[in-house]
């Protein structure tokens, strides 16, 4: 792999780590393997934002 392309991904991991933007999708991968029906009240509307974004793009 190119150098360039490692550091850049090292950048971005230790930015997500120091953000706690990490352990936040950890925790949406988490739910996503735990939960298999989407709440009433909308609190699970990550999973769902999470889920649908790859198709959008």
């Amino acid at each position: 792999p190119d150098p360039r392309y490692l550091k850049l991904h090292a950048a971005c991991a230790q930015v997500a780590h120091l953000s706690g933007a990490a352990k936040y999708i950890d925790n949406i991968l988490r739910d996503l393997e735990e939960i298999r029906v989407l709440a009433n009240d909308g609190s699970s509307a990550d999973l769902l934002d999470f889920q649908l974004s790859p198709l959008v793009n």
